[in-house]
């Protein structure tokens, strides 16, 4: 019969739940990055953008700022996952957790997938807007030319 090393399967152990704790913090990071990007691409839309654009455009502004604002509620709930994903790793840590190692496992891909899903919804915003920006330079030029 096999015994188990109970040193190996703790430091086995460790190691994972240690390796969830430094993705966590990254992506706590992350998000307020995210965070910023939004804000400072909604203040370029009400402050500057708006001013500059036809009138055929207003309406698609106002739907990607909808779409910022949107998104903003969505980061700011994952944000929340984060903080409260890293409570549950760092009660692990301290031996206070009732949480099991599968449940953080299962937790962290859920966040995983949100993390991927906001940042290819962002890609299409910000896709948008640069679209909006080519056609106004383009107008522009031609304007002066």
């Amino acid at each position: 019969m096999e015994t188990i090393n109970q040193t190996t399967v703790t430091a086995d152990i460790d190691e994972a739940i240690t390796k969830l704790y430094d993705q966590n913090k990254f992506w706590l990071s992350e998000i307020n990055f995210l965070d910023d990007e939004i804000k400072f691409i909604t203040d370029l839309l009400d402050k500057f953008f708006i001013t500059l654009i036809q009138d055929k455009y207003v309406n698609r502004i106002q739907l990607i700022k909808g779409q910022l604002i949107s998104l903003g509620y969505v980061e700011s709930n994952i944000k929340q996952d984060i903080i409260r994903h890293q409570i549950h790793i760092e009660e692990k840590i301290n031996n206070k957790a009732a949480k099991s190692q599968i449940f953080l496992e299962m937790e962290d891909a859920r966040i995983a997938d949100e993390l991927k899903d906001i940042h290819k919804n962002f890609k299409h915003i910000k896709t948008d807007i640069f679209a909006i920006t080519s056609t106004l330079l383009l107008n522009n030029k031609q304007d002066q030319a």
